[in-house]
């Protein structure tokens, strides 16, 4: 999912705050209590999360449709709490939980934490899901299944990650350190299939189709951060190079290695007004790669998982008008490829294009936050994202 949010719309609601009559005590006699977080800002009168938001236990309430081609309908509830500091550029520090289902059995609950302490100095993450997932296999690269049709199958996950990253000196550099653990078990929806993914033709063109992986995965990380705002930035870059192993001495089923990259640049075209944004990936896998962990292009309009391959590489582009102090629109445009031979680069590769256009509505103003809906196309595709900051949002 691409940073699913609730879209939310605003109008000056002149007598909004208005709690009802105050009694003798100076508490609230009418529906909401006197402190109640107001939900319109004092400048402007528009709808606004701000004050709710630095509220003890206040959270943003993410309920999102789900219309993910890979998984059909559905939706997702993601109570989000954000502690934003007050030193302008500080790090928020994020708690979110929360539970999803769609109308092909896909379902799932996760939490996931991200903190910064001493000064912004260290950042520690965690993440916990129990997730079972229905997809296709469409093949790597453009070598396509020997049947011809999809592979259909479910993966039931259950795991977690655990990380931290330190400054480096006073510059905008970052190194740490994460371990991600996982069970996971796939099965085929079709008993037919057993024989598909046993034939022959599949095991040379595929390997084999593995029945249980467990992921015992440490990785690596370098990290670049100069955003202006973790959740819409508007100028600045965020890089990260990431370098994983899974070892069989710490309870992996399989050795493997990955090698990914991420870079993301922000710059106004002029200033308050018009904003791109441009994003980069590159993900390279090495080893005895379970088939359902292989890379895939990550782009909205594209259904998940539908082009993987051993390596896989993707770029997109973002512009976004801000044409009102709360409102924008964006359009936005990307490309994807996938390769089936580590040897092989950029050879027998499966090619997806995909855009777009987009709504967005700054819901939070003192936290810069903007909440939206986007609409994108791929090959024969279409998908409704409800977005919540960018859609490219790293914390």
């Amino acid at each position: 999912m691409s940073g699913a949010a609730a879209i939310v719309l605003a109008g000056p609601v002149a007598t909004a705050q208005s709690t009802g009559p105050i009694a003798d005590d100076g508490s609230a006699t009418g529906f909401l209590p006197r402190h109640f977080p107001a939900l319109f800002d004092d400048e402007d009168g528009m709808l606004d999360l701000s004050e709710r938001l630095d509220q003890a236990y206040g959270f943003f309430p993410l309920v999102s449709p789900i219309t993910e081609p890979a998984v059909g309908t559905g939706a997702a509830f993601v109570p989000l709490f954000i502690d934003q500091p007050e030193d302008k550029g500080a790090r928020p520090n994020l708690w979110a939980l929360g539970a999803m289902a769609t109308n092909n059995g896909s379902r799932g609950y996760f939490a996931a934490a991200s903190h910064y302490f001493d000064g912004d100095k260290w950042h520690v993450h965690g993440a916990a899901a129990d997730i079972s997932v229905n997809l296709d296999f469409n093949g790597l690269g453009s070598i396509a299944n020997p049947s011809g049709n999809p592979l259909r199958y479910n993966l039931e996950m259950t795991g977690g990650s655990i990380g931290a990253d330190r400054r480096i000196g006073d510059t905008k550099w970052r190194a740490g350190l994460r371990y991600l653990y996982g069970e996971v078990t796939p099965s085929l929806d079709f008993a037919g299939d057993l024989t598909s993914v046993g034939s022959p033709g599949f095991i040379s063109r595929f390997g084999t189709f593995d029945f249980s992986t467990t992921i015992s995965s440490l990785q690596a990380a370098l990290i670049y951060d100069s955003r202006d705002n973790v959740f819409t930035p508007t100028r600045g870059i965020f890089s990260e190079l990431n370098l994983g192993a899974n070892l069989t001495f710490l309870g992996g089923s399989t050795s493997y290695q990955t090698l990914a990259w991420t870079g993301i640049w922000y710059r106004p075209v002029v200033e308050d007004c018009l904003y791109f944004g441009w994003r980069g990936d590159v993900s390279l896998s090495f080893g005895s790669v379970p088939l359902y962990l292989r890379p895939s292009v990550s782009l909205r309009g594209v259904p998940a998982r539908s082009a993987q391959g051993v390596g896989v590489a993707s770029t997109e582009a973002e512009l976004r008008w801000q044409f009102h102090p709360r409102w924008s629109v964006l359009a936005f445009a990307g490309l994807g490829v996938a390769w089936p031979d580590k040897d092989a680069l950029f050879q027998d590769t499966k090619s997806v294009a995909s855009g777009g256009a987009g709504l967005r509505y700054l819901i939070a103003r003192r936290q810069g936050i903007h909440a939206g809906i986007d609409v994108a196309f791929s090959d024969g595709e279409s998908a409704v994202y409800l977005q919540f900051g960018s859609s490219w949002f790293r914390p």
